[in-house]
């Protein structure tokens, strides 16, 4: 019941945060954690903001076992998944289906809720908890920077308008 419950908050947070960039009247602090454009690094963060505020307060509230490997699991599956959905798409089905974009964005969130309750059940490792903590914290660092300032790549382009973040910065 606990990945249903983790599905579901992931899933409606991050559809959610697909909307309030305009929502906001495109306020930069709003756009640092939701999306700005329709790039692939738009629609990681529609996971990665959801994680990271779902994993916080279970941090807090719940059981913190395992809780940065857990997180970093997390957040790594998240953004590897949805590279490699897109790829798929973009090689197999070679036209922009919105469809197929957004199964990509609940399948995953099914696959990280999965991997926080197997993970939460494994007896840690207290060094590999620290490290898994600081790679977290640059993912995190990274998350609050790429928006603002992305890199020239493919995943931070926006398909629709060939734009990088948030546009007229």
């Amino acid at each position: 019941m606990e990945i249903f419950y983790t599905f579901i908050i992931i899933s409606i947070l991050g559809t959610l945060l697909h909307f309030t960039y305009d929502l906001s009247g495109k306020k930069i602090w709003v756009g640092i954690f939701s999306s700005v454009n329709e790039s692939v690094w738009e629609h990681i963060k529609l996971l990665l903001t959801p994680i990271f505020l779902l994993e916080t307060i279970k941090y807090v509230f719940q059981d913190q076992n395992n809780y940065f490997i857990r997180l970093l699991l997390m957040l790594l599956a998240s953004i590897i998944l949805i590279i490699l959905f897109e790829y798929f798409i973009t090689k197999y089905i070679k036209r922009f289906k919105p469809l197929f974009y957004i199964s990509t964005f609940y399948i995953t969130s099914l696959i990280v809720s999965i991997i926080d309750y197997i993970i939460k059940h494994i007896n840690p490792f207290y060094v590999l908890n620290i490290v898994s903590m600081i790679i977290c914290l640059m993912i995190f660092i990274l998350y609050l920077t790429f928006t603002i300032f992305p890199p020239r790549y493919r995943i931070f382009k926006d398909p629709i308008t060939g734009t990088y973040g948030i546009p007229n910065m």
